[in-house]
C-alpha cells in the first residue's frame, strides 16, 4: 500500500530528537545551545507525533475500527510496560500505581494517546470550532500549569503540585490538543490544502519562534528546569506537520516508520544502563545511546515481522 515517506523521514528525525532531548545533548559542553535545543526544536518532537495520530485517527469513525485502536495501543502500552517493568518497579508503592497507570517514561505517550484519542473519539462529531476551541483552552491551561511551577510564585504545596509533570503533561492538556490538530488537520484537508501554501520559510520562521521562545526561558524562567510546553509549539508543529506532508515522497516500506517507533520505545533502556557511566557527559552519553538504540531497533523490527505487537 502506498505511504508519504516524507513522514517517515520526519519521524526517524523525531525519534532522534527525543533521544537527544532525554540525554540533554551539548549541556556539557554550552548550556545555552544545550537548553536551545533540549528546551527548544526537540520538544517539538512530541506535539508533531501527536498531530501525525490525530491525523490518522480521523479514519476511526465506527466503534469497530474504535475497538481494533483501542486495543492496538492497549496491548503495546502493557507490552512495554512489562518489559520495563524491572526498572520501574521500586519499594515506593505510589511510583509503582504511578509508573502503571501514567507511564513508565516515553510509555506516559502512549496512555496519552489512549485517552486522548478515546476522549477525541466521543467528541469526534462535535463542530471543529468548539474542538479547536477545547484544545486550545486545554493547551494553554497545561502551559499556564508549567509557567507558574517553573517560576515558583505560588505556595510551597502548589508549587509542589505544579512542577509535578503528571499535572501539566497529560493527556487531557497535551495529548487531546494536539491529537484534535491533527484530526482536523485531516477533516478539512482539503479546503486547508486548497486555500494555503505552508511554504518552507513559514516552516523556519516557526523554528525560530520555537528558538526565541526558549532562549527567553533560559534567561527568565529557568536556566535548569524542564519546559516542555511553549506557546509556539501550537502553531510551529502543525505547520512542521503540513510542510512534511506536502513533499510526496512516495513508497511501499513502513521499516523506516517501524525503526523510529523502535528507537522512541528502546533509548530508555540505554539510558537507564549508560548514564552511570558517562556522567557529565552528556553529549558523548547522547551519541552512544542514540547508537545502541539504533542497532537494537533494528533486531526490534526484525522481530517484529514474526511478532507483530512489537511496535
Amino acid at each position: 500500500m502506498p505511504r508519504n515517506l516524507a513522514l517517515d523521514y520526519l519521524k526517524m528525525g523525531l525519534a532522534i530528537s527525543i533521544v537527544f532531548l532525554h540525554t540533554l545533548i551539548f549541556y556539557d559542553l554550552a548550556p545555552l545551545l544545550g537548553h536551545s535545543l533540549v528546551q527548544g526544536l526537540f520538544r517539538l518532537a512530541v506535539p508533531v507525533f501527536l498531530i501525525i495520530s490525530g491525523y490518522y485517527f480521523f479514519s476511526v469513525q465506527d466503534i469497530q475500527k474504535y475497538r481494533n485502536w483501542l486495543f492496538r495501543i492497549l496491548g503495546l502500552y502493557l507490552l512495554w510496560t512489562l518489559l520495563y517493568a524491572p526498572i520501574w518497579w521500586s519499594g515506593y508503592a505510589f511510583y509503582n500505581w504511578l509508573s502503571l497507570f501514567y507511564g513508565y517514561f516515553v510509555l506516559w505517550y502512549l496512555v496519552g494517546v489512549l485517552l486522548g484519542g478515546s476522549l477525541l473519539y466521543m467528541l469526534r462529531k462535535c463542530p471543529s470550532t468548539v474542538l479547536l476551541s477545547c484544545a486550545l483552552l486545554l493547551f494553554l491551561t497545561g502551559w499556564a500549569i508549567q509557567e507558574l511551577g517553573n517560576l515558583h510564585v505560588l505556595s510551597p504545596v502548589l508549587d509542589q503540585r505544579f512542577n509535578f509533570a503528571p499535572w501539566h503533561r497529560n493527556f487531557l492538556l497535551v495529548s487531546f490538543p494536539f491529537l484534535t490538530l491533527g484530526f482536523l488537520l485531516r477533516k478539512h484537508r482539503e479546503y486547508i490544502f486548497a486555500c494555503f501554501t505552508v511554504k518552507l520559510q513559514y516552516v523556519l520562521w516557526a523554528l525560530a519562534a520555537v528558538l526565541a521562545e526558549s532562549v527567553l526561558n533560559y534567561f527568565w524562567i529557568s536556566k535548569t528546569e524542564a519546559v516542555e510546553q511553549m506557546l509556539s509549539l501550537f502553531v510551529a508543529a502543525p505547520l512542521l506537520f503540513v510542510y512534511v506532508l506536502n513533499q510526496k515522497i512516495m513508497g511501499s516500506s513502513k521499516e523506516l516508520a517501524n525503526l523510529s517507533t523502535a528507537i522512541f520505545l528502546i533509548h530508555p533502556l540505554w539510558i537507564h544502563l549508560l548514564k552511570s557511566h558517562f556522567i557529565e557527559q552528556q553529549t558523548l552519553l547522547s551519541f552512544v545511546v542514540l547508537l545502541c538504540s539504533v542497532l537494537a531497533g533494528l533486531v526490534l523490527v526484525a522481530l517484529n515481522k514474526k511478532f507483530k505487537y512489537l511496535l
